[in-house]
């Protein structure tokens, strides 16, 4: 079941940044004056894709991975000194959960915003920064 879980946890990642581009290039390519329900859907779609991965990447971070949550059983010292079992047990989770944040965030300020150019700009700054986070978080030598 771990690897099962991490392989799909892997996966998903490429959905999940996909669905984060489509939410911030999209409304630049509609010239709408007005915002309806199908416009927000992407920002959804990114929402749900980072939801999906963060049940994930929690059950694996605290049922199986030795390398999340298990890891500080040895101490913080040895935790924050061990490059590898650092970047998964602080740095990945600390900034997903950051991008996370973000992306509910954004897209609870999206849902409300009825001008145009200020749903443009909640979608870049929110979705923006979280999938900045989101790359520099993903542990591109793992998987």
């Amino acid at each position: 079941m771990e690897q099962f879980l991490k392989h799909t946890h892997s996966d998903v990642r490429w959905l999940v940044l996909v669905t984060a581009v489509v939410a911030i290039v999209l409304p630049f390519e509609n010239n709408k004056t007005a915002i309806g329900k199908k416009d927000k859907l992407p920002a959804l779609a990114f929402m749900i894709m980072c939801d999906v991965q963060l049940l994930m990447g929690l059950i694996l971070y605290f049922v199986y991975s030795a390398m999340g949550f298990e890891a500080f059983s040895s101490g913080m010292k040895t935790v924050m000194s061990t490059a590898p079992i650092r970047k998964i047990a602080v740095e990945h989770f600390v900034m997903m959960l950051a991008a996370i944040t973000l992306v509910h965030i954004g897209y609870a300020k999206l849902k409300k915003a009825t001008d145009v150019s200020k749903f443009k700009k909640i979608g870049l700054i929110y979705f923006g920064i979280a999938l900045v986070l989101i790359l520099a978080g993903i542990p591109w030598d793992r998987f």
